[in-house]
């Protein structure tokens, strides 16, 4: 074959997976904006629980939301210590093709003003990740941190900042937690404390907890 042809014969399959794709996530987005508005107008059916870990200072409480006897929407969240995460779940034809996590941490730190003068501060760092799946094959992953302090008058919202498309390497752990997930829809949550937590990249947490009090 032909150079020409065979590099001609590559284009037309990198635009065809491009547009299928762009096709998927625009897909994606929609179902996303349905069941948000479901979520928000309060239509769905809810089954809701609270949990609590014996063995540690971890409080969870895990929402199924269903349209009918169809599974639409599921939050988990789940806090322990200055720790608090929660993680959605959005499900079309019983199949996972959206998931978004947040995680928030509360620490103090010092730091100095203008006049030089060490104070302390509070602050608030949100991570998020979010994978977008079709047919149980992760299609995009994206990943944001940010944070709040007590000395700026400025609130930075989610809105504020851009998402990073990051590698994939970690959305599976968001698939085997959907199914786990699955399983405590209609029983008695009595292991839920061993469920892996979703959020994956911890080197905004290194960098934090390397450096509290340095400054």
């Amino acid at each position: 074959m032909r150079p020409t042809i065979l590099l001609a014969l590559l284009l037309i399959s990198h635009i065809s997976q491009s547009q299928s794709k762009k096709g998927a996530l625009s897909d994606i987005r929609n179902k996303y904006q349905l069941i948000r508005e479901l979520v928000d107008t309060n239509t769905l059916r809810q089954h809701h629980t609270d949990y609590s870990c014996n063995e540690s200072s971890e409080k969870g409480s895990l929402t199924f939301y269903y349209n009918g006897t169809e599974l639409k929407h599921i939050i988990h969240t789940y806090a322990q210590g200055h720790v608090k995460y929660r993680d959605e779940f959005y499900i079309w034809d019983d199949q996972l093709f959206f998931q978004y996590a947040t995680h928030k941490i509360w620490y103090k730190e010092y730091e100095r003003n203008r006049s030089g003068r060490r104070r302390l501060v509070n602050i608030v760092l949100t991570l998020e990740e979010r994978f977008y799946f079709e047919d149980r094959n992760v299609i995009k992953c994206q990943f944001k941190d940010f944070e709040n302090r007590s000395s700026s008058p400025k609130r930075i919202r989610t809105n504020n900042i851009r998402n990073i498309n990051v590698g994939c390497d970690q959305a599976q752990i968001a698939l085997e937690k959907f199914d786990l997930l699955l399983d405590f829809q209609k029983m008695k949550i009595e292991d839920a404390c061993n469920l892996p937590k979703s959020i994956t990249n911890t080197e905004p947490l290194d960098h934090i907890y390397g450096n509290i009090g340095q400054n």
